[in-house]
């Protein structure tokens, strides 16, 4: 066969292709030997345009602190004085593509014994990009260009489902903490989560729940043993919940790309954190959570997001989550990144946010106590929504952290009380309109306050505006 006649054959197979596809004819792709498994690939392109009026912050802000207007330097311990801080007297802008997703969902028919079995793994281009998680702070290290234009690729969830008789559950693998019963509360906003006093979290994990339904209710109970929050507490987490739910009583939970209709609920969930130190011996780190969801203005049969009202709220505290359970939470404490003397010999190396040296020079889990709540109305028609909400964190034992100078008997250096923050505060207005089932636009205004010690810089605020497209599949 000569080189025309091949590319003629080539060229006609692939308008054979194209003209199914053009028609939505299903396109058949083995991807396994296994039999009648069925793969479904899912996932968004987003496009995310940010100015922030501060320099401190890249397209996830988290529980980051703003950046003071000054920043402070001490003279032992008295009051700082204040000089020019860049970052905190400077915008910033940003244009992002990292936020996008790719995700695969593997399912096996339902075996005549009643099982349901499925594997999800989801990726997204946020991934960390150590040593330097965010350009301009260590030059030549991180380039803006290859933080933006060529992110890391990142395992969000990678996990295996069984589901038995429509009752029992077991989740192995990467996937939602417990703790808030995530993501069934998050808030309805446009930013790339999560954002401040948020429970937000994914690990490995073994987890199981039950089901119980009566009626049009269902109570989940559910249990796990997780990654450990650090290798050297030679266990696991354990976190454990209860949820009662409505399947009649539902309103639609809209978020980024995220569409769900959420039903009147109620949980508790709780978590025990291992954690090894020298100095306070092997504590336990606590945490729990209350969180509620209320459809105000319900939809008509639970599935029709038109003209739904919803509120949900959430209060959580705790020792020992900073930094796992709430992205970036430190409070300016900073981490116990290995001994430091004789004194210590043998201290683990602890994440910020989990534990700190106190004025003793020992270590010490922080507290921390964490509310907030969301409005989010759907509009008739179900092409626009509309939400606000505002949420609180607070440090609960910053005054056992934070001096000048070396404390201690031992000579563990603390953290400078003047760079402590005990409180930040979060409000945000969202809208989103989907211009089509695939195509939606969504802008968000927010604003975040931080009230440091430093009495010359008291409060630091930043505002945010962004407007992000996403193309939805």
């Amino acid at each position: 066969m000569n080189s025309a006649k091949r590319i003629s054959l080539s060229l006609l197979a692939v308008a054979a292709f194209a003209a199914s596809a053009f028609a939505n004819e299903g396109v058949s792709l083995e991807v396994s030997k296994i039999k009648d498994l069925k793969l479904r690939i899912y996932g968004f392109v987003e496009t995310d345009f940010i100015t922030d009026t501060t320099a401190g912050f890249n397209e996830e802000q988290g529980n980051n602190l703003v950046p003071m207007h000054n920043t402070a330097t001490t003279a032992g311990n008295l009051l700082p004085t204040a000089v020019h801080n860049f970052a905190g007297e400077h915008a910033r802008s940003q244009m992002s593509v990292r936020n996008s997703r790719l995700g695969f969902e593997l399912t096996l028919p339902k075996t005549e014994q009643g099982l349901a079995s499925q594997a999800i793994i989801e990726l997204d281009f946020l991934g960390n990009n150590a040593p330097n998680t965010q350009p301009g702070t260590a030059p030549g290290t991180q380039s803006e260009r290859d933080f933006f234009n060529n992110p890391a690729l990142r395992v969000r969830h990678a996990y295996v489902n069984l589901t038995y008789k429509d009752q029992f559950n077991a989740k192995v693998g990467q996937y939602w903490s417990l703790l808030g019963w995530q993501p069934y509360y998050f808030p309805g906003e446009t930013v790339v989560l999560a954002s401040p006093g948020l429970l937000y979290r994914r690990f490995a994990q073994a987890r199981v729940m039950h089901t119980l339904t009566v009626s049009d209710w269902t109570l989940e109970s559910a249990a796990d043993i997780a990654k450990p929050a650090q290798m050297n507490s030679a266990s696991p987490e354990y976190h454990g919940g209860l949820r009662l739910a409505s399947t009649k009583y539902k309103a639609a939970s809209i978020g980024g790309a995220g569409t769900s209709m959420v039903g009147l609920s109620a949980a508790v969930s709780g978590a025990l954190i291992p954690i090894q130190t020298v100095g306070i011996g092997d504590p336990v780190g606590q945490a729990y959570a209350f969180d509620v969801a209320i459809p105000i203005i319900a939809s008509k049969d639970g599935k029709d997001r038109s003209n739904t009202l919803i509120a949900m709220g959430e209060i959580a505290g705790g020792n020992g989550t900073g930094g796992l359970e709430y992205s970036g939470l430190t409070l300016g404490v900073p981490g116990i990144a290995t001994k430091t003397n004789l004194a210590n010999t043998g201290t683990p190396v602890i994440d910020t946010g989990i534990a700190g040296f106190n004025l003793a020079g020992s270590a010490e889990l922080i507290r921390y106590r964490t509310w907030r709540y969301h409005l989010q109305y759907s509009l008739p028609g179900g092409r626009w929504a509309l939400s606000s909400g505002y949420a609180q964190v607070e440090g609960r034992n910053l005054d056992r952290f934070g001096a000048s100078g070396t404390i201690g008997t031992n000579g563990n250096t603390v953290a400078a009380w003047s760079a402590l923050a005990p409180k930040i505060q979060f409000g945000y207005a969202s809208v989103f309109y989907d211009a089509a089932s695939w195509l939606r636009f969504a802008g968000e205004y927010n604003h975040t306050r931080v009230t440091y010690n430093d009495p010359n810089n008291r409060f630091a605020t930043n505002n945010r505006y962004q407007f992000t497209t996403l193309f939805i599949f």
